[in-house]
């Protein structure tokens, strides 16, 4: 995996499951540390959408999940299976909407 700072939803899909892992938790301490530092998420938002990127490849069901786990820095085993499954069948989903738009 390249270091990306920002990476885009393509350059998402390309990622092994491994690789989203460390992104998303690189995700979570970033935003951990602005919580700490006495923004709110509202604060955040304001400025920035740190989850641009992983929306278009989570199912609706999933979202939530990774929302509430990245604010409430939550990193289980069983948090992070359910985000990664939710994100092989949407990263799925969008290469299949990809090639059908070609």
């Amino acid at each position: 995996m390249a270091h990306i700072s920002q990476p885009t939803t393509e350059d998402l899909i390309s990622y092994s499951p491994e690789e989203i892992k460390i992104y998303i938790f690189s995700l979570q301490d970033a935003l951990q540390s602005k919580l700490n530092s006495g923004l709110s998420m509202d604060d955040i938002l304001d400025s920035e959408d740190p989850f641009e990127s992983l929306e278009p490849l989570l199912p609706q069901e999933v979202y939530p999940i990774l929302v509430l786990a990245m604010i409430n820095n939550i990193r289980t085993d069983t948090v992070m299976d359910a985000v990664l499954a939710g994100l092989k069948q949407g990263i799925q989903q969008f290469r299949n909407s990809g090639d059908n738009n070609s």
